[in-house]
């Protein structure tokens, strides 16, 4: 009789090499997750940023809250931050916030508002350290 299939030892040695495949992928994928994630922080902080800056050039205030750019941004209720890690001065670091905030400037100081995420601005959503 001549059957057709696969030895046990065949079965194992694949298993053996996906195994070791997936071992090699796995962590990149998970850093260019990372990564991605950076990125649409970095664009959505900058596009609020943007937002902010035209709120104050047509109303002479910066807005208090993110609805209040309801006007210059389209779809404001659904601009969110994405979950899982994003880098933070090169450290990926989970996303605990749900939303972006709008940090006021102190009195007296010649800051303008900025879209923050965690309290952390654009510039600190970076995949480098910074160095001082």
């Amino acid at each position: 009789m001549n059957q057709r299939g696969f030895a046990t030892l065949e079965v194992i040695l694949m298993v053996m090499v996906i195994g070791i495949l997936a071992s090699i992928a796995v962590p990149r994928f998970t850093s260019v997750t990372t990564a991605a994630n950076t990125a649409k922080i970095q664009s959505d902080l900058s596009t609020i940023d943007t937002a902010i800056s035209i709120y104050y050039m047509e109303k002479g205030t910066y807005p208090q809250n993110i609805s209040d750019l309801s006007d210059y941004l389209k779809d404001i209720g659904n601009v969110k931050p994405p979950t899982g890690k994003a880098y933070i001065n090169g450290t990926a670091t989970d996303i605990s916030a749900t939303s972006y905030a709008i940090q006021q400037p102190t009195s007296g100081s010649t800051d303008e508002a900025r879209a923050t995420l965690d309290g952390k601005t654009s510039g600190e959503f970076t995949n480098k350290t910074k160095t001082t």
